[in-house]
């Protein structure tokens, strides 16, 4: 996996890079996140990179693996072993539209509530990375 793309995150910016850290993430690209980076970020300080992009042109889309609730979507195990360099989480919210992503699948969960950023990136980057 080569990054995490972040889009129109906000108070969960420092939980989403500490997450992407943990996971052996050190490329965040952010698309209209409104926070700024404060507090401690832990071991993560200064070990991973933001890039803030206009537009998600700047990176190559059909490698990007859109998470959102819709039901509709395949699970994120279908796309397991799939060649996904990118996931992409909005925050809470902020909906990613099928026309900017190819590629989305859903986390599939017992009940209607959206998961934090924090929350679906970890569990994406665990199945998309696990063996």
């Amino acid at each position: 996996m080569k990054g995490v793309v972040l889009i129109g995150v906000g108070r969960n910016l420092n939980r989403a890079i500490r997450t992407a850290y943990s996971f052996g993430i050190y490329d965040i690209y952010c698309l209209s996140c409104t926070a700024q980076i404060k507090g401690s970020l832990f071991s993560a300080a200064e070990k991973v990179r933001l890039h803030e992009i206009k537009g998600l042109s700047e990176l190559e889309s059909s490698n990007i693996l859109g998470l959102e609730v819709i039901k509709s979507l395949p699970t994120i195990g279908a796309y397991k072993g799939e060649g996904i360099d990118y996931i992409a989480v909005g925050g809470e919210s902020t909906t990613l539209r099928r026309a900017d992503f190819p590629r989305m699948a859903r986390i599939p969960t017992a009940n209607k509530l959206c998961l934090t950023t924090e929350a679906a990136l970890a569990i994406g980057l665990y199945l998309l990375s696990a063996k």
